[in-house]
């Protein structure tokens, strides 16, 4: 269930346009919230001038979103910010092509991009230039492709596969159902453990 906020802040949203007419949407608010898109190559300098003309000091998130494989534009890069003094809070938003998506970092802008840049690298394959150490931060470092993208499979692939190597199981059948080797170790109603008898 969705509720209405009053978190969003439209006289910000449409001081940010005016500051960049050209590279910028006009703010949309909905259900509260205020959303800017910006074109990729300007995200850096429009984020800067929320955070010194606007007030928005505070970096609350920065995620992906993949809009599928035949979308163009394909990728959605969303950076939450917020105004600790008014209590408001603004949606940037940057859309990527499929193909090479990249954009600038925001680590000279906000240190804590970082980590936030990290994960929709592993998850989306998203590059940041300028990113100091854009590497996996969730998935193993010889991890083959990116899980978050709408043709990876739900089940996983290859040695990430599930639900066999997720729920411990050896066997799929031929349903799709698994088969989990269970073989108790115990007694029912032992105590179990060291030094029990």
């Amino acid at each position: 269930m969705s509720t209405l906020t009053d978190h969003g802040d439209p006289a910000a949203g449409a001081a940010l346009h005016a500051a960049f007419p050209e590279v910028t949407t006009e703010a949309c608010e909905y259900r509260g919230d205020v959303t800017l898109n910006v074109q990729p190559a300007h995200e850096l300098e429009v984020i800067r001038h929320a955070r010194d003309e606007l007030g928005y000091s505070l970096l609350i998130d920065r995620f992906g979103a993949d809009r599928g494989e035949d979308a163009d534009p394909r990728f959605d890069v969303i950076t939450l910010v917020y105004n600790l003094e008014t209590d408001k809070r603004l949606t940037i938003c940057t859309t990527l092509g499929g193909a090479e998506p990249e954009t600038p970092t925001l680590i000279p802008v906000f240190r804590g991009a970082d980590w936030f840049e990290r994960e929709i690298w592993d998850m989306y394959g998203v590059r940041f230039s300028g990113h100091p150490d854009l590497r996996r931060i969730l998935m193993p470092d010889n991890f083959p492709a990116h899980p978050l993208r709408r043709e990876y499979p739900v089940e996983g692939e290859g040695d990430y596969a599930a639900p066999k190597r997720a729920l411990g199981g050896a066997v799929d059948t031929a349903d799709g159902s698994v088969s989990v080797n269970y073989t108790p170790t115990e007694e029912p109603g032992s105590t179990g453990g060291e030094g029990s008898e």
